[in-house]
């Protein structure tokens, strides 16, 4: 059986690696826009 302490440090490093995960989907997301907008300004479309 797992102890509560075990579980605790689970969800702590889980909770670091959604942090990291979530950083990277948002950072990707951003750049998609960017280049949205930067095609839309030099394209004109």
């Amino acid at each position: 059986m797992v102890s509560d302490l075990a579980i605790e440090a689970m969800n702590v490093e889980q909770k670091k690696q959604n942090r990291r995960l979530g950083l990277i989907l948002a950072t990707v997301a951003v750049a998609f826009f960017l280049g949205f907008l930067a095609k839309m300004m030099l394209l004109g479309a």
